[in-house]
């Protein structure tokens, strides 16, 4: 016959200095693994801040850097158009200098003519 009574089985602890010397070791062993948990923790909280911080620096010059190579190719093909300009104007000075090719332009322009010379405009043929 089972009784309604539960009794619990008396078990008398051991206070002896072992057991208590024991039981400290386990009480430092727990505290310093939460220790090295929290400290862990903490570690990889802060690298992985890092490794944010550095990661948007290195996104952040690399969009700089392709800006600045897109705005030096811009500035080279710019450099490229003026000197172009620079040799078709150092040419147009160069032929300024000729006094025929002042006279030719003058008559072609102008409708200028030397002393005794006459100037006949025909009608340009188009085919």
């Amino acid at each position: 016959m089972v009784t309604a009574n539960k009794h619990k089985p008396k078990v008398t602890e051991v206070h002896s200095e072992y057991h208590q010397e024991k039981q400290l070791q386990d009480k430092v062993r727990e505290r310093r693994r939460r220790g090295l948990v929290r400290r862990l923790t903490a570690f990889a909280a802060a690298a992985l801040a890092i490794a944010i911080l550095f990661i948007s620096v290195f996104t952040s010059q690399a969009s700089t850097i392709e800006e600045k190579n897109l705005q030096q190719k811009q500035a080279e093909e710019e450099l490229v158009r003026l000197k172009e300009q620079e040799n078709y104007l150092t040419e147009e000075i160069e032929k300024l200098n000729n006094l025929d090719y002042i006279g030719e332009l003058a008559r072609r322009d102008y409708f200028m003519s030397k002393p005794g010379e006459t100037i006949f405009k025909l009608p340009s043929s188009s085919n």
